[in-house]
Formats: structure tokens, C-alpha cells, sequence
């Protein structure tokens, strides 16, 4: 592979990684969204089609799962979806009207960051179908993640197990926040999204950033708002304590990843022993697994 191959995958790399953690992202209903009850369509009626990760994870713990028809390409959780060849995978960049219309479905379930891509198609395929559309906007913080499920639920017509759904990960939170809370020792990490050329990190603003203070860790770049590109020199000047990676790399390539770094041979994120690797669809998403990807980052930067 030639280096200006490996730089272009390296890119579009980083473009789908930040696109995956916006398309994870999810709350309260947008603009245009019927406000025909889903009561009127029977359990077993309902074909629902979730355009993010992050949604279908909430549908499938809101116990329809076996309602979905077709998610998104970068499904990767619960295993019953994706091992599924019955629901179709979909890509939203090039969503097929004709293939969407002839399954037929009564929920649809889009987002804000992508709904550019397809609000025509959708527009055409809840004409022709009758089906009901609903538009989330970006999560910010860990109480969005309660009302988006809040608004799912209702959509779907779903609101008791919405709000069960919600205490479940309350209450995993809370054990999390408790067990983290009478450490003396404190630290500053920085969130590791893509390498370079491209160096993006998480800052204020983001569910990320918020979900990690829940266990008493600072991001070095909180001053910085959304997800930043910065320069090796901006993660120099701050020597973070940790390194917090959601890049899915094996242990081996994140620590080659960082070695391959100007100047970081003398940070403390250099040594291995300071590097969390941390599952991408426990931390980049927000939803019911958000407690897990606490833990994990948890365990990591303190033991």
C-alpha cells in the first residue's frame, strides 16, 4: 500500500468515525414529525427502520428488536440484529427509495446530522407508504440520552419501557459514579478519536465529555467545544495523564499509533500502562450501553 493510499484510507477513516459517533447521537422529535399515535399500529405490525446505531440499540432494549426491518451498515450491536440476514443493512449516504418502500415500513427513525442525505427519500417513502418519521437531534449529555429514549419510546409507542430503560441506566451510572467517587487521585485524559493526519479529539459539548465526569475524569481539551482537530503540539503542551482511545485499534497499533507521534516519546500517554483502549460502540454511542463504557474507561485510568 502506498503511503498517499494509506493517507486517503486514514481520511475516510476519520470522516466515518466522526460521522458513526454524531449518527450514534440521538433525543427529542424534530421538525415534521406526525403526531399520529403508533398505538394505532399493533405490535406486531410495526416494521421499523433505524437509520442510526444508537437507535436500534434503544429498540432492541425496549423489546423490539423483532420489529426491525433494516439499520444502518454500521449496526454492530445486539448480535440478534446483525447476524440477522433478514434485516436489511442499509447505507445512509445512499439509501435505496425503492428497496425502503417495498419493506413496507410504519417507523422510521432518522437523525439530524444525516437527514440532509435522505429527507427527500423519506419524504417520498412516508408518502407512499404511510409510515411515521422521526427526526432526533445530537446528543450533548448524558440527560439526552434519558429524553431521546423518552421520545423514542413514545414514538413507538413504548413509554413504559422507556422510563424503565432509563432507571436501568440510572441506576448503572450511579454505581459507576459511586464506586469512582472517594478516589484521591485525579486525572486529565486525552480522548483519542483519530490518528494522524488527522488528529480529532472530544470536547465540551459532547455526551463524551459528560458521560466521563460522571467517574471524576477531566478532558484536557474541554476549553475546545464539539469534536476539534488538533496538532500533536496542542496534545504536547497539555501531557495529559491518560489516554482515553476510541479508535478500535488492537493494543499494539494504539501504541504504535502513539510512538508514531511527533514529540510524544516523553508524555506520559506514551506508556502503555496510560493508554485505555476502550470500544468505540461502548463510548461513541449514546445509549443503553453507556454505563459499560464507563466501567470500562473506569477501571483502565484508575486500577
Amino acid at each position: 500500500m502506498t503511503k498517499e493510499v494509506a493517507d486517503m484510507n486514514n481520511r475516510l477513516s476519520v470522516v466515518l468515525l466522526i460521522f458513526i459517533i454524531t449518527l450514534a447521537g440521538c433525543a427529542s422529535a424534530g421538525e415534521g414529525v406526525d403526531e399520529v399515535g403508533p398505538e394505532e399500529t399493533p405490535l406486531e405490525g410495526r416494521r421499523i427502520v433505524s437509520l442510526m446505531p444508537s437507535n436500534t440499540e434503544i429498540i432492541a432494549e425496549l423489546g423490539l428488536g423483532t420489529n426491525l426491518v433494516a439499520v444502518t451498515t454500521e449496526v454492530s450491536h445486539p448480535e440478534a440484529v446483525v447476524e440477522n440476514d433478514e434485516v436489511v443493512k442499509m447505507d445512509v449516504f445512499e439509501l435505496d427509495e425503492e428497496q425502503l418502500i417495498a419493506l413496507e415500513p410504519t417507523h422510521i427513525l432518522g437523525h439530524e446530522s444525516s437527514v440532509s442525505q435522505y429527507a427527500e427519500t423519506l419524504g417520498r417513502v412516508s408518502e407512499t407508504t404511510g409510515a411515521e418519521v422521526l427526526i432526533v437531534n445530537e446528543e450533548r449529555a448524558i440527560e439526552e440520552i434519558y429524553a431521546s429514549i423518552t421520545a423514542i419510546g413514545e414514538f413507538l409507542g413504548e413509554r413504559t419501557a422507556a422510563e424503565w430503560l432509563i432507571e436501568d441506566i440510572e441506576r448503572d451510572i450511579n454505581v459507576q459514579n459511586n464506586i469512582f467517587e472517594d478516589r484521591s487521585d485525579s486525572y486529565e485524559v486525552f480522548i483519542h478519536i483519530s490518528d494522524q493526519p488527522e488528529l480529532y479529539t472530544a470536547g465540551s459539548g459532547t455526551f463524551i465529555e459528560d458521560a466521563l465526569a460522571e467517574i471524576y475524569i477531566d478532558n484536557a481539551f474541554d476549553d475546545l467545544e464539539g469534536y476539534p482537530n488538533v496538532s500533536p503540539e496542542d496534545v504536547i503542551e497539555r501531557d495529559p495523564d491518560k489516554l482515553v482511545s476510541i479508535m478500535g485499534l488492537e493494543d499494539a497499533e494504539l501504541s504504535e499509533s502513539i510512538d508514531g507521534m511527533p514529540g510524544f516519546s516523553e508524555l506520559k500517554i506514551s506508556q502503555p500502562e496510560n493508554q485505555c483502549n476502550i470500544s468505540p460502540d461502548l463510548l461513541a454511542r449514546p445509549g443503553p450501553r453507556i454505563a459499560e463504557g464507563l466501567r470500562a474507561v473506569g477501571r483502565c485510568v484508575y486500577d
